[in-house]
C-alpha cells in the first residue's frame, strides 16, 4: 500500500493539519478570553459556516477546472497569508468583530477548497481494496497529531504568545505547500473541456454531482443521517472552552482532554489500519453516531478532570468508526471522476444545518447553561440515530442503489 507519492502526499497533508489544529485550539481560546461570550465566539462560527457552506458548492467544480494540486497548494498559502495577518491583529487590545469575521471567512473558503481536492487525490494513491486501510491510517496520523498539538499550541501561547502562535501555523502552511511539490498524480481521466466559459463548466459540475446523489440510496441516506446528526453534534467544539471556564479551568486542562481524545482516536484508527474493511456496513456508522449522542450527553455529569477524559478518549472512538466508515464507503461509491464535485456538494449539503446549529448553541448556552446544552445536544443526536435504526431494515431491503447509472438523470 505505501509508496513514494503516498507518502509524500501524507506528509503533505499531515503537515497542514498541524495549522489546523493549531489554529482552532489558538482562536477559540483566543476569543474566548477576549470577549468571555459562547454567543460571540457562535457568531463567528455561524458567519465561518454560512461561508464554507456557500464556497463548497463550487469547491469540487474549482478542483476539476484548476486541478486538486493546484487548489491544495493556493489553500495552503492564502492560509498562511491569513495566519499573518491573525498575528497583527492580535496584537491589538480589542480585536475587531469586523476584521475577526474577515479572516475567518476567508479561512473558510480556503478550507472548504482544500477537503474535495484532497479527497480526490486519496483515491488514486491505493488500489480499491486497501481503501479502508488507508483511510485508517490517514485518521491514526491525524489523531497523533491531535495528541501533540495541544500541548504545542499551549507551549506557544504560555512562553511565546498569541503572535507566535499564529506564525508556527503560518509556517505549517507554507511547509506544506512545499512538500506537494514532491507528489507526481497520473490523471485517470481526461477533465471535460468547458465550451461556453468557466462559469458554464461549474454549473454543469453542480449538476452533475447532485444528480449522482440523488441516483444513489447509500448517498442520500447517509446525507440525510449526516445533516440530522450535525445539530448536535457540533455543539462540542464551541462549548469545550467554556465547560473549562465554568469549572474554573485554564488552557492546560482543556489540552488533557484533547490529548486524551487523540490518544484514543489514534487506537482505534491503528486498528482500522492493520486490516482492511471490504464492505463497511452503515449500520456501523449508526451505531457510531449512536456511541458519539451519548458521549456528549454524559459530559452533563462529568465533574472531575479524569471522568471527562475517558468520556471524550470514548467519544473519540465513535468518531473515528464514523469517520472512516464513511469516507470509505463514498470512496466505493463514486468514481474518481466524479469524486471532487460529488464530495464537495455532499459535505456542503451535509453541513448547511451546523451554522445555525452553532449560533443557536452560543444563544442558549448564555441562558441555560454549558452543561445543560452538553446534554440537549447529545440526547437530539441519540432520537436521530434512533429514528434511523428503526427505518434501518427499510433502507436496506430497498432495490440496489441507482448510481449505477451515475449522471444519466
Amino acid at each position: 500500500m505505501l509508496n513514494k507519492n503516498f507518502l509524500a502526499f501524507v506528509a503533505c497533508g499531515m503537515v497542514s493539519s498541524i495549522g489546523d489544529l493549531l489554529y482552532f485550539f489558538v482562536f477559540s481560546w483566543y476569543i474566548a478570553s477576549a470577549t468571555h461570550s459562547v454567543q460571540y465566539m457562535g457568531t463567528i462560527m455561524l458567519v465561518s459556516g454560512i461561508t464554507q457552506f456557500a464556497a463548497s458548492i463550487f469547491c469540487g467544480a474549482w478542483v476539476d477546472v484548476w486541478g486538486a494540486k493546484k487548489i491544495i497548494a493556493v489553500s495552503n498559502v492564502i492560509r498562511a497569508l491569513l495566519m499573518v495577518g491573525l498575528m497583527l491583529v492580535s496584537t491589538t487590545q480589542a480585536p475587531s468583530l469586523v476584521v475577526l469575521l474577515l479572516i475567518a471567512i476567508a479561512f473558510a473558503i480556503t478550507d472548504a477548497s482544500f477537503y474535495p481536492a484532497v479527497e480526490t487525490i486519496k483515491p488514486q494513491l491505493v488500489s480499491e481494496d486497501h481503501l479502508s486501510r488507508m483511510n485508517g491510517v490517514w485518521y491514526t496520523l491525524a489523531r497523533v497529531l491531535s495528541l501533540i498539538a495541544p500541548s504545542i499550541s499551549v507551549l506557544c501561547m504560555n512562553l511565546l504568545g498569541i503572535q507566535a502562535s499564529f506564525l508556527c501555523m503560518a509556517g505549517c502552511y507554507t511547509a506544506s505547500a512545499l512538500l506537494l511539490l514532491l507528489v507526481r498524480i497520473q490523471k485517470v481521466q481526461a477533465e471535460p473541456k468547458a465550451k461556453s466559459g468557466k462559469w458554464k463548466h461549474y454549473t454543469q459540475s453542480l449538476t452533475e454531482g447532485w444528480v449522482f446523489i440523488r441516483n444513489s440510496r447509500m448517498m442520500m441516506t447517509l446525507l440525510w443521517l449526516i445533516f440530522c446528526v450535525n445539530i448536535g453534534a457540533n455543539s462540542n467544539g464551541l462549548l469545550l472552552p467554556f465547560l473549562m471556564k465554568s469549572m474554573n479551568w485554564d488552557a492546560q486542562h482543556m489540552s488533557y482532554i484533547y490529548t486524551w481524545q487523540a490518544a484514543a482516536g489514534i487506537v482505534c484508527g491503528s486498528l482500522l489500519s492493520v486490516k482492511s474493511v471490504k464492505q463497511p456496513s452503515f449500520l456501523y456508522v449508526l451505531i457510531g453516531f449512536l456511541g458519539q449522542g451519548l458521549a456528549i450527553l454524559t459530559v452533563c455529569f462529568s465533574s472531575t478532570l479524569v471522568f471527562l477524559c475517558l468520556n471524550f478518549a470514548w467519544l473519540s472512538v465513535c468518531t473515528a468508526l464514523v469517520n472512516i466508515f464513511i469516507r470509505t464507503m463514498m470512496q466505493k461509491e463514486v468514481p474518481n471522476r466524479y469524486m471532487a464535485r460529488v464530495g464537495s456538494l455532499f459535505a456542503a449539503i451535509s453541513m448547511t444545518s451546523t451554522p445555525l446549529s452553532r449560533f443557536f448553541t452560543g444563544f442558549l448556552t448564555d441562558r441555560l447553561g454549558v452543561r445543560q446544552m452538553y446534554f440537549w445536544a447529545g440526547a437530539f443526536e441519540v432520537i436521530v440515530v434512533v429514528v434511523f435504526f428503526m427505518l434501518y431494515k427499510q433502507i436496506t431491503a430497498q432495490p440496489g442503489v441507482k448510481s449505477q447509472t451515475e449522471v444519466s438523470g
